[in-house]
């Protein structure tokens, strides 16, 4: 489900990702980018951007402060993220399972598509 922007920016997306985090059923703290989430700022980065063709799937989403997320709006991953806060981002999603959600296949996924896109961890 996609919200359409009134001022071009849409936070408007529904994944079981943000479900699960803002029920409190992911013990996540630090997002993508670093910075601490929290039921108000937590938002879905798309790595590759919507308006560029990314799909709003599992393999495409990751959790960030809307923020970190305006700064970077469509513009190159690469100038954005940090190797070492990706890698503490995925830690958090180790060994989580739940009925909709695996961490540890959450965290290959995360990895191939940036992969995909030349970013090295």
């Amino acid at each position: 489900m996609r919200i359409e922007p009134t001022d071009g920016v849409t936070f408007g997306y529904k994944s079981p990702l943000k479900t699960l985090y803002k029920k409190g059923k992911l013990n996540i703290d630090k997002g993508f980018y670093g910075g601490t989430l929290t039921k108000e700022n937590v938002t879905l980065e798309h790595l590759v951007p919507y308006s560029k063709g990314g799909k709003t799937t599992l393999d495409n989403l990751v959790l960030a402060t809307k923020e970190n997320n305006m700064k970077r709006s469509n513009l190159p991953i690469k100038d954005f993220i940090n190797p070492s806060q990706v890698r503490e981002y995925l830690k958090q999603f180790l060994g989580i399972s739940t009925d909709d959600f695996s961490g540890d296949k959450y965290i290959k996924k995360i990895i191939m598509t940036l992969k995909k896109m030349g970013v090295c961890l």
